[in-house]
C-alpha cells in the first residue's frame, strides 16, 4: 500500500495526482515528450507503476490533466477580469506578471509550450482550442481598453492579445521589471510610457 501523504484520503489522491502532473510536465521539459514513459514517472514521483495506473492510463491522459490544470486556473482568472468594467491597462500586465512569475516558482517557465506540443503530438486540436479561447478573452478585454483610451488602437486587439499570450509563455529568464515596462509601454496609446512606469521612474529618482 502506498504511504499516505496527507491527513484525508482526498488530499492525498489530489496531492499525488499534482505530483503526477508536475512530474510530468518536468520529465518532458527535461528529455523531450518520445523520452517519457509511464514507469519514468512513477520513479520520479516515488510511487508504484500499479498505482500510477490508478490514476492515468497512459501519458497522454497525464498532459492534458496537466494542460487543464494549468489552463483551468488562468482562464478563471482572466474571466474576472474581463467581466471587471474598471479593470485597467495596470490590471492586464499584472496578470501577464503574475502568470510568468508562477511558471517561474514552479520552474516551468518553457513547459507551457513544451506540453502543449507534446498534445499537439496526438491531439492538435486540444491546444489549438485552449489557446484560442485564451487569446479571445485577451482579445475581448484589450478592445474594451482600447475604446477606453487606455491601450493603443492602430493595431489589431487580436494581435495584441496573441503578443500578452507570448508574454506569458516567454522563457523565464526574460522576464523582468524592464520587460514587463516594456510590455506596458508597448499597450500603451500614442507610445507614451504607461502609468506604471511613469511611477517606477519617478520611484528611481
Amino acid at each position: 500500500m502506498p504511504r499516505i501523504w496527507a491527513d484525508s484520503i482526498d488530499l492525498h489522491r489530489r496531492q499525488v495526482r499534482d505530483a503526477i502532473l508536475d512530474a510530468t510536465a518536468a520529465l518532458i521539459a527535461e528529455r523531450g515528450p518520445t523520452s517519457v514513459a509511464m514507469s519514468t514517472i512513477a520513479d520520479r514521483v516515488g510511487i508504484g507503476r500499479a498505482t500510477l495506473y490508478k490514476y492515468f492510463p497512459d501519458v497522454e491522459s497525464i498532459l492534458l490533466a496537466w494542460h487543464a490544470r494549468d489552463f483551468g486556473d488562468r482562464f478563471a482568472q482572466l474571466t474576472d477580469l474581463t467581466e471587471d468594467d474598471s479593470a485597467t491597462l495596470e490590471d492586464v500586465v499584472d496578470f501577464v506578471r503574475r502568470h510568468s512569475a508562477r511558471h517561474d516558482a514552479r520552474g516551468t517557465g518553457d513547459v507551457v509550450g513544451t506540453v502543449a506540443h507534446a498534445i499537439a503530438g496526438h491531439r492538435g486540436a486540444i491546444p489549438d482550442a485552449v489557446e484560442r479561447q485564451i487569446t479571445t478573452a485577451l482579445a475581448s478585454l484589450v478592445g474594451r481598453l482600447a475604446r477606453q483610451g487606455q491601450v493603443r488602437s492602430d493595431l489589431p486587439v487580436e494581435s495584441l492579445a496573441r503578443w500578452l499570450l507570448h508574454a506569458i509563455h516567454a522563457p523565464t529568464e526574460i522576464h523582468d521589471d524592464a520587460l514587463i515596462e516594456l510590455l506596458a509601454d508597448s499597450l500603451a496609446p500614442g507610445g507614451s510610457p504607461s502609468p506604471a512606469r511613469r511611477r517606477n521612474r519617478a520611484a528611481r529618482h
